[in-house]
């Protein structure tokens, strides 16, 4: 329900960032947390974010009690492996799983994770690239997706509708929100492309209101940066806006969210 609040996990990356700017934007009640809260990046959201929290990911005691307070709607995991927050082991796969984990024994009823697009191509050159630099991340990305998608297809979940929503956002670019309608969704992570941190977080935030995403998994970029998979790393470093000719089947757009979420095939 809009009425209740939306906890952002790794509310001080760039990615959960955008996702509290975009909670306040829509007049929606937010806790905006991370692993040390308080830093000074934090203290613009103190009089707009219903309050500030510390919130280790890699650690479930500390999301269990946070998710055991009253008036949590739902939580978005935009939190990812950094030098002093944990490895991609312990946030990326372990973490995720903790999420789900607090999730499902306080009753919240959607978790939104933002993992990312190639993630199960490890032929890509993408895949590749990320998973080298990020010390295994896309493995870890992975694991904790599948293990999430596990975790929910058990009765008591469905049972007292709980469920989630995976986004593999193509290549992150800075600058506004363009909407809904300059997006394109794909499933079976054979497209790929770039969009912004902001059209991420609109995403994570719209996702909410809408039983089509719930239990669903899927990519999503700009559609004019839209390529294969095979092709979308040179693709996105020319900065390319010539869309790719080949059709998955899969793809969904819209002027409106609603629009752009019908459709979208249920994981289980």
């Amino acid at each position: 329900p809009k009425s209740k609040s939306v906890v952002v996990l790794g509310a001080n990356g760039g990615t959960g960032r955008e996702c509290v700017n975009s909670l306040l934007k829509a007049g929606r009640k937010c806790v905006a947390t991370s692993r040390n809260w308080g830093d000074r990046r934090d203290r613009e959201w103190s009089s707009k974010s219903r309050f500030g929290k510390n919130a280790d990911v890699t650690s479930f005691e500390t999301l269990d009690t946070l998710l055991s307070e009253p008036d949590i709607g739902a939580v978005i995991f935009a939190a990812s492996a950094s030098t002093k927050g944990g490895d991609a082991v312990a946030v990326d796969k372990l973490g995720v799983l903790n999420a789900a984990k607090a999730c499902i024994q306080n009753n919240i009823p959607r978790l939104v994770i933002v993992s990312s697009g190639t993630v199960t191509r490890p032929d890509s050159a993408v895949y590749k690239l990320l998973n080298f630099v990020g010390k295994g991340i896309m493995e870890a990305k992975i694991q904790g997706e599948d293990a999430v998608r596990e975790m929910y297809t058990q009765a008591d979940c469905r049972n007292k509708g709980l469920g989630y929503t995976v986004i593999r956002p193509g290549g992150l670019t800075t600058g506004e929100s363009g909407g809904a309608s300059i997006l394109e969704l794909n499933q079976g992570d054979n497209k790929s492309g770039r969009l912004s941190r902001a059209d991420v977080a609109e995403l994570c935030v719209n996702c909410l209101d809408y039983a089509s995403t719930f239990d669903t998994t899927f990519e999503c970029y700009e559609t004019m940066t839209a390529k294969p998979v095979e092709s979308v790393g040179l693709s996105n470093i020319m900065k390319s806006t010539d869309p790719t000719a080949f059709v998955s089947g899969k793809e969904r757009t819209g002027n409106s969210w609603s629009e752009l979420f019908e459709g979208l095939e249920k994981d289980c």
